[in-house]
Parts: C-alpha cells; sequence; structure tokens
C-alpha cells in the first residue's frame, strides 16, 4: 500500500515539473528553409522572388518606395516570465520601378537598435480611456441577441 501510495505522488510529482519547462516558438519566415541567398539585386523580379520566398510578412509601399518585409523572430518563454528573444532577422526587399530588386538589406538583432530609422511624423489619434468600473460594469443591463 506504501509503495503504490509514493508511485502515486512521484508521478504527480514529475507532472507537474515537466509543466514548468521552457518552451520555444518560433515566429514569422523560416529563413532556413528558404533559398534567399539565390536573390539578386538589379536582376530578379517580384514574380520570381514571389517563387523562391512566398508572399512578405509586410508590404510598405511609402512614397511610391514599395519594400516587401520578411520576418522571424525565436523566441524562448520560461513559466510566467518575459519572453526571451534569441533570434530576429528581416530580410527587407526594395524594388525600382520596373518591379525589379534594387536593394536587398538584411537586418539581425546585433544590428536592430543601431541602424533601424524611425521616422518622428506620425498621426496623433484622439482615444479615450476606459476607467476601472466601467470595464467593469459597461454591459450590466444590455442584452444583446446571440
Amino acid at each position: 500500500m506504501r509503495f503504490s501510495y509514493n508511485f502515486f505522488i512521484s508521478i504527480i510529482f514529475i507532472t507537474a515539473l515537466s509543466a514548468c519547462v521552457s518552451s520555444f516558438e518560433k515566429h514569422g519566415y523560416m529563413f532556413d528553409l528558404a533559398d534567399h541567398e539565390m536573390l539578386q539585386e538589379g536582376v530578379t523580379s517580384k514574380e520570381k522572388l514571389m517563387k523562391i520566398m512566398g508572399s512578405p510578412t509586410l508590404i510598405s509601399d511609402l512614397d511610391e518606395d514599395e519594400a516587401w518585409i520578411y520576418y522571424a523572430e525565436d523566441v524562448n518563454k520560461f513559466l510566467f516570465f518575459r519572453p526571451k528573444i534569441i533570434a530576429r532577422n528581416l530580410l527587407v526587399v526594395r524594388f525600382d520601378k520596373i518591379g525589379t530588386v534594387r536593394e536587398l538589406k538584411k537586418i539581425d538583432l546585433t544590428h536592430e537598435e543601431k541602424k533601424l530609422d524611425f521616422i518622428s511624423q506620425y498621426t496623433a489619434v484622439d482615444s479615450h480611456k476606459v476607467g476601472f468600473f466601467k470595464s467593469i460594469f459597461s454591459n450590466v443591463g444590455q442584452v444583446k441577441p446571440q
């Protein structure tokens, strides 16, 4: 009887510990499996880029300067602690007027803070903040069909 009780407690303990194991997640584009080294400035067209790399994560079309952005991130999570970003890769592809690759720019986690220029112009959005009690009691008395 004592053996089965200890065995049962150890199984519960091992199961509880296995929930504390960290997890590794990959987000975005998988550069490991792509042939992005085949891309050449002045040679590769949009169609060939789409065949090689697939759809971009983001398409930017500001001031008639089209750019396709491929984004990938590796994150390590442990319990409730802040996730740690292990690797982050960006590939920015800019095109000329006829749709040929004009510029290829690779950015990783070590270069990001130093080389990314942010534009200080932005559109101000007038929004209101919902208070604590309003967020809790805002649905009281409202009946909505389902």
